[in-house]
């Protein structure tokens, strides 16, 4: 963001990225949305702040700044963007509540929710809410995975872990290859098929795959050969007839069994479970 409160776009030194110690990246400065135009005017604040309120071009802007269309009462997401407003409740604790109905996907998403955006073979950010509609959870409350008073990075333990999240149902699920058995579900079911600033491609026997810095949530792998996970565009994730994704082995098997092949994996993924 410039000194005018425009967010600078461009195909260099416009988004600093932490190192990612699982992709094997450094810190670094990458591009931010390749556009003709070398700023754009900020309008990312229902998400990034509370209490938003969006103003165009002609309206008012937050602290006197034109390239920032709208307002805000906090920076930040804080308790209020979640909860609502809490005046009320601090004037009267008992008689009025701050709501706790999950809006995770009032921000947790892009655009049109019908469809999943992809681009650079991962998927683009802020599609979680999409990937959970078209996956097999798509009834699950987040808060059934999430704490969402903590952060799933920096192990803050927002996500409550396999024990209390898809062991909870699938206690009976069994894993026969013995090298597997320690692994977490979400190894393979939840692979980093998510880009948010970060990505690597991997070379594998015959082919590559792309791998993110974010899980997906699409978790179903599908066996088919010929199902391909994005659409002939690149521009979306393929769904079926019934609207259901499917993760391919190459994202969830190829970013580590980078030795092997497709066909290897195919054959491999029906001795993995008993059912």
């Amino acid at each position: 963001m410039d000194k005018q409160g425009y967010v600078l776009t461009g195909k260099k030194n416009r988004q600093y990225n932490l190192a990612n110690p699982r992709l094997g990246t450094e810190a670094n400065w990458s591009g931010y949305r390749d556009e003709q135009a070398p700023r754009v005017p900020y309008t990312c604040g229902a998400c990034h702040t509370t209490g938003w309120v969006a103003t165009g071009a002609d309206g008012l802007h937050q602290d006197g700044l034109p390239g920032i269309y709208g307002t805000w009462a906090a920076p930040g997401v804080t308790c209020e963007a979640c909860h609502g407003p809490g005046s009320g409740h601090v004037k009267n604790p008992t008689g009025v509540r701050p709501t706790v109905e999950e809006r995770c996907g009032d921000c947790h998403r892009r655009g049109d929710i019908s469809r999943i955006d992809a681009a650079d073979g991962l998927i683009t950010h802020q599609d979680q809410y999409e990937d959970l509609l078209v996956s097999p959870h798509r009834y699950l409350r987040c808060t059934a995975c999430h704490d969402p008073h903590r952060s799933v990075k920096y192990k803050k333990r927002g996500f409550k872990g396999v024990k209390k999240t898809c062991l909870v149902c699938h206690a009976k699920q069994k894993v026969l290859i013995p090298t597997m058995a320690q692994m977490d579900c979400i190894s393979c079911h939840m692979p980093r098929v998510v880009k948010s600033a970060m990505s690597v491609v991997h070379k594998f026997s015959g082919d590559e795959v792309a791998e993110g810095d974010i899980r997906g949530h699409i978790f179903r792998i599908a066996t088919d050969a010929k199902w391909k996970m994005f659409t002939g565009d690149k521009k979306y994730v393929r769904r079926d007839m019934d609207r259901q994704a499917y993760l391919t082995v190459d994202y969830a098997c190829m970013t580590c069994h980078r030795d092997k092949d497709r066909a290897w994996a195919l054959e491999s993924t029906a001795a993995i479970h008993d059912e």
